[in-house]
């Protein structure tokens, strides 16, 4: 164990009334974006506890405050609904002070219990999963549909934003800042060609036709924690992104991740593809939770959303590729562009099953 990671903690630990001293810690590698510690903390000479301990990456998220105070909202919202077999919403303990979070050698911190008996899925094969995943998305959705959206902050402006997206990603493109274009001409000619299909809900939005919800905006399925024995959805977590967003999206972005025949970083891109029967269970779950708040026009759209926001966040990746990587936690050398690639062959093959992809939304609501 490191020792300057070992005081940090204890450091943080300092700030709330927690039960024993830090024994051990585990730094868990799966997350983009945040520093994320599995801490044990012993109580006695025969009890330990187990707590996660999370730094927020201020690059990402500029105003943590912000964060923390949707989390919040959403936490005191949603915890009067929630029964006892319910899926959870993850929620961060109060320190001292009375806040959700703590500052510690001028870094935002927040701490949590360790869900016990979990387990987060990055790839399965396993049907109940899929629909658990998208069961417990959807309930998710239904339990904010009444929650005031002028009472959450937008903690990254335009975050699905998609033609934004794309401009963004095409005046990289332009500037080329670090010599790497040369490599991507043929992803580049993709995002040319499906530029104003991309903005498609985005400018159904504008003209009023689908609503904005209070959405979670990372909709990956081991952002959910499921019981170890019984594949029951126990608690969502990550809920840094929560703010207002289209439901088509976050329907979309848990799709683009659960029904990928690959994994999200795939370098051999014969192996990636959309699964129509992970598809077809993942969206079962969903609408089951969900269908009765949605309108029409949004049902209509799930499918496209799925495509949508295949190709945004395709260009997210390339576009940080582009930039030197500094926004995606990378593991090798040209991870983001690998990434980019994957998403951009999920994306062609979603086009080609489109139609399918409806009568199965259509199926379901």
């Amino acid at each position: 164990m490191d020792i300057q990671t070992i005081r940090t903690l204890k450091e943080v630990s300092d700030h709330y009334d927690l039960p024993g001293s830090l024994k051990a810690y585990t730094q868990c590698v799966n997350g983009h974006i945040n520093d994320t510690y599995r801490v044990l903390l012993r109580i006695d000479n025969t009890t330990e506890e187990e707590f996660i301990f999370q730094r927020i990456n201020e690059y990402v998220f500029k105003e943590p405050v912000k964060v923390m105070h949707n989390i919040r909202e959403i936490s005191l919202h949603t915890r009067p609904k929630i029964s006892r077999d319910d899926c959870d919403i993850i929620t961060f303990l109060e320190n001292r002070d009375g806040k959700n979070y703590t500052v510690v050698e001028g870094s935002y911190w927040r701490v949590c219990c360790y869900v016990k008996n979990s387990v987060a899925y990055d790839y399965v094969e396993n049907s109940k999963v899929l629909y658990s995943a998208g069961y417990a998305f959807g309930r998710f959705q239904q339990l904010l549909s009444d929650l005031p959206m002028e009472r959450l902050y937008e903690t990254i402006p335009d975050f699905h934003n998609t033609k934004k997206r794309l401009d963004d990603l095409f005046e990289i493109v332009a500037l080329d800042p670090i010599g790497r274009l040369r490599e991507v001409r043929e992803e580049i000619a993709f995002f040319e060609r499906y530029r104003e299909l991309a903005s498609t809900l985005g400018n159904l939005l504008k003209k009023g036709e689908i609503p904005l919800r209070v959405t979670h905006n990372d909709t990956k399925y081991n952002n959910i924690l499921m019981d170890k024995d019984t594949l029951k959805p126990l608690c969502v977590i990550d809920l840094d992104t929560v703010m207002p967003g289209l439901a088509a999206y976050d329907f979309g972005d848990a799709i683009r991740f659960a029904a990928n025949t690959a994994m999200e970083d795939e370098t051999d891109l014969s192996g990636v593809g959309l699964n129509m029967e992970h598809y077809e269970e993942f969206t079962r779950g969903f609408l089951t939770a969900s269908r009765d708040f949605l309108t029409g026009k949004e049902v209509d759209n799930m499918a496209l959303g799925a495509i949508v926001i295949t190709i945004e966040l395709a260009s997210r990746f390339l576009a940080d590729h582009l930039n030197g990587d500094k926004y995606f936690r990378i593991h090798r050398p040209n991870h983001n562009l690998d990434r980019a690639r994957c998403q951009i062959k999920l994306a062609q093959d979603m086009l080609i099953k489109y139609e399918e992809m409806r009568k199965i939304v259509r199926k379901y609501s």
